[in-house]
């Protein structure tokens, strides 16, 4: 007896105010930065004696001190001078034929030249690490993350000096059942930092984050917010779109939030012409530039409407794989070759599975007018009685909302896939929703659900 396997796609309209991530900067892209990408030397380290000591404690000694020798009788027992070296980013399984399986524990370490700033804010910024990362700064621990998928960002002012620093970060690609994505998925765990790393200046007051799009039920009127951080809460905005003549201002109150609402006579994006405008954000202490494009999204019934017309929705689901030679897709070229045989197929919407994909991908998507489902790894056997699991997954979300939330084509976040229906799921997957709402009203929520059916049984 035969199956017919179908996935089925739920469709949820947000409608909630908007909250902000509390960490993560926004558009780091259009930011002052330098790059930390290119060659870092590594240690593999299968049972984790570079942080834990042989009673199973952390060390107070671990390789994150990148000790050397004070002399010829004293024996440090790792060299990060002398050891092997993996290219950032990357996957470490493509790499080296020896961690083409591996999974585990590898401690990578970078050395650069920096110069202090004065009434400036560093942040070491991560656009993904898989899965687990504790990340140092010339010695002193920054912070950790969990999630394989997102980016993250520490500060690190006071712990960078003038002339050599060096960054240490232990990643750790071990599946687990507690993990999300959880033990079994139906895609490779390429381990290692595999995506940029950067390390960010911002004045001592800045723009954090911010949010632009077509106010609900309108293609004509803006709205959204801007957030502050920093001792300056209280400032001046100027908003700008050069090329439509538009310019207001905005005062931020002592939380450093303003909310913005203004209408403007705009090109819409679409599939057909994916226009973007140059949008110029300005405060008395700082000032970013993206590339935003305008467009609504809408149900009405079972059909889908961008921009008032109704859409039918061509496309394929694609892994971040490099096209040739396999490993981690992360670059421009890998970005083109992938949404370019979308576009070769006819297609209109890309599914980016399971995961959320690196933001060339977003960005090239845009200019490519192909629609966007993003969705976070909630797959298959997640722990849905885990509190520690949920917070993951939130945390997860929030951060891929964060990074894409002004990125046009995404007309959809997804906070599942073909995972077992059961009341604790559905509890799970209802507090997801409602945390994508409050972070993003403007778009669709959406789940994929495992059905099979025999002939007119559906179960």
């Amino acid at each position: 007896m035969s199956l017919l396997f179908q996935t089925l796609v739920i469709f949820l309209f947000a409608m909630n105010l908007p909250a902000q991530s509390e960490t993560l900067l926004a558009n780091v892209e259009h930011r002052q930065k330098q790059s930390l990408n290119g060659q870092w030397k590594i240690i593999i380290d299968p049972y984790e004696t570079g942080y834990y000591n042989y009673r199973y404690q952390p060390r107070t000694d671990g390789y994150f001190e990148n000790r050397k020798p004070k002399d010829k009788s004293e024996l440090v027992e790792y060299n990060f001078d002398t050891s092997e070296e993996l290219t950032v980013p990357g996957d470490w399984n493509t790499q080296k034929e020896k961690l083409f399986l591996y999974e585990g524990t590898i401690w990578y370490k970078k050395s650069f030249q920096y110069k202090k700033k004065t009434n400036t804010h560093a942040f070491l910024y991560f656009d993904a690490v898989n899965y687990e990362a504790i990340v140092y700064v010339n010695g002193k621990k920054l912070g950790e993350h969990v999630g394989g998928f997102t980016p993250f960002n520490f500060e690190a002012t006071n712990e960078l000096i003038d002339g050599e620093n060096f960054v240490v970060v232990k990643v750790d690609n071990n599946r687990k059942r507690e993990g999300v994505p959880t033990l079994n998925t139906d895609w490779w765990n390429y381990g290692g930092i595999t995506r940029d790393v950067y390390l960010i200046n911002v004045p001592q007051t800045f723009i954090k984050d911010y949010f632009l799009q077509l106010k609900k039920n309108s293609l004509t009127e803006i709205s959204g917010w801007i957030q502050l951080e920093g001792k300056e809460k209280l400032q001046e905005i100027k908003i700008e779109i050069p090329e439509v003549k538009k310019s207001i201002q905005v005062k931020t109150n002592e939380n450093g939030f303003a909310g913005i609402h203004f209408s403007a006579d705009l090109t819409l994006w679409s599939s057909e012409n994916p226009k973007t405008y140059t949008t110029k954000i300005i405060s008395q202490t700082d000032s970013l530039e993206d590339k935003i494009g305008f467009r609504s999204i809408e149900t009405r019934g079972s059909e889908i409407f961008i921009n008032g017309k109704s859409i039918f929705l061509r496309g394929i689901s694609i892994h971040e794989e490099a096209p040739f030679g396999g490993g981690r897709a992360n670059s421009e070229k890998d970005a083109d070759t992938l949404l370019g045989w979308a576009k070769q197929l006819g297609c209109n919407f890309v599914r980016l599975a399971h995961y959320p994909h690196n933001e060339k991908m977003i960005r090239k998507a845009e200019k490519l007018g192909l629609l966007v489902w993003a969705e976070i790894p909630v797959y298959w056997t997640i722990l849905w009685d885990n509190k520690d699991v949920f917070a993951n997954a939130e945390n997860q979300l929030t951060e891929m909302i964060t990074r894409d939330k002004n990125r046009t084509p995404i007309i959809i976040w997804s906070v599942a896939n073909e995972t077992p229906v059961g009341e604790a799921r559905y509890n799970f997957l209802h507090h997801l929703i409602k945390t994508a709402k409050k972070l993003d009203p403007t778009r669709l929520i959406t789940a994929a659900t495992e059905i099979h059916s025999d002939k007119n049984k559906i179960t």
